[in-house]
């Protein structure tokens, strides 16, 4: 599902994120591409919706990964 058609994000691209530790939201905006000006905007408006995002799946991901002994 995209969540931003100005930058062509998908509801993966964030979960990709997650797994890879990044759920900090200046991070997330960062990554992405939508802390500059050249976008509507509407992304950062639900930025606290990304951040879950990849919090769900970094959470998934760190548990789900067997450790080694």
């Amino acid at each position: 599902m995209y969540i931003c058609v100005c930058k062509g994000i998908k509801e993966s691209d964030i979960e990709d994120l997650g797994r890879a530790g990044i759920t900090c939201p200046k991070k997330l905006a960062a990554s992405l591409g939508i802390d500059d000006d050249d976008n509507c905007g509407r992304c950062l408006d639900n930025m606290s919706e990304l951040v879950t995002i990849a919090s769900r799946e970094h959470q998934r991901h760190c548990t789900s990964v067997p450790i080694q002994t």
